[in-house]
């Protein structure tokens, strides 16, 4: 029968020091903090990779396409709004219309079309747009284009029983012009 094999003790170092070097103790807390600090940034990395990689674009997506619509229907209802009912000898009419300045980060243009009266927005991104049909008279014309980035005015002129709508991008002091001369009826 044999003997188990004996644990050797640390020898001492002359002067009473164990072999370990006692500068080394503190060594294991920061490692294990340095550790720790390395699985959180990791969880953080992944976590935002996923939400920027698959979540946030479809949710992006979405709420471009849903202000698309919106805006497209807020310029139609304030195109039909600015066209009068009743029929004047002359009319000159300028009403301004604040659109927002992009879409999914992106600027974009609403162009008017004449044959069924209709606005069109028109985006890079193809999940936004689209097409409404405007109900006006069939004695307007219809014409012009917006681009979100500059100042949009509709600018609806008439003479005659015709009226012509346009939609133009400038400042008011460059559609107005000059103020409407005498005999003009202007609506404000």
């Amino acid at each position: 029968m044999s003997e188990p094999p004996r644990r050797e003790r640390p020898r001492k170092q002359p002067g009473g020091q164990s072999p370990c070097d006692p500068t080394d103790r503190g060594l294991s807390p920061v490692v294990g903090k340095a550790l720790e600090l390395g699985v959180g940034v990791l969880f953080v990395a992944l976590l935002t990779a996923t939400l920027f990689g698959a979540v946030a674009p479809d949710y992006r997506a979405a709420v471009g396409a849903e202000l698309g619509d919106r805006t497209l229907a807020a310029a139609a209802d304030r195109i039909e709004a600015a066209v009068p009912a009743a029929e004047y000898q002359r009319l000159d009419r300028r009403v301004t219309v604040a659109l927002p300045a992009t879409i999914r980060g992106d600027p974009y243009r609403i162009v008017a079309t004449d044959g069924p009266p209709s606005v069109r927005l028109v985006h890079p991104d193809r999940g936004v747009g689209g097409r409404l049909r405007l109900d006006l008279p069939g004695s307007v014309t219809l014409a012009g284009s917006w681009r979100s980035v500059s100042p949009s005015r509709i600018v609806v002129d008439g003479t005659g029983g015709t009226v012509s709508v346009r939609l133009v991008d400038a400042p008011s002091a460059d559609v107005d012009g000059s103020l409407p001369g005498p005999g003009r009826e202007g609506l404000p």
